[in-house]
């Protein structure tokens, strides 16, 4: 079993879940202790680990329901919940036909 990224949104009230990000990552079993930014940076996408350590120190990080620091090295099957406040906002540009 590989490591589950959940995007649960639906979880969320709709007034809170379109002013932050959530996340909830179980770790797989055979995990190696890596630091907690380092991982997440790799199982979120757009994810900086500066961005981690950002939600990290504004204790935005819980692991096992409890806050973490970017240097927490992650252990198998732990639960990793991440909220991102100010989700990335993508503009899709539409061409209009314009006469010239």
């Amino acid at each position: 079993m590989s490591e589950e990224v959940f995007d649960y949104q639906d979880e969320i009230p709709e007034e809170q879940s379109e002013l932050y990000e959530h996340y909830r990552i179980t770790v797989d079993k055979g995990q190696a202790m890596l630091r907690i930014d380092k991982f997440l940076s790799t199982k979120i996408q757009n994810a900086s680990r500066s961005k981690i350590q950002q939600a990290a120190d504004a204790g935005n990080i819980l692991v096992n329901g409890k806050t973490e620091k970017p240097s927490y090295k992650v252990k198998p099957l732990d639960i990793i919940s991440v909220v991102f406040p100010h989700p990335p906002h993508i503009t899709e540009l539409i061409p209009e036909n314009i006469p010239l």
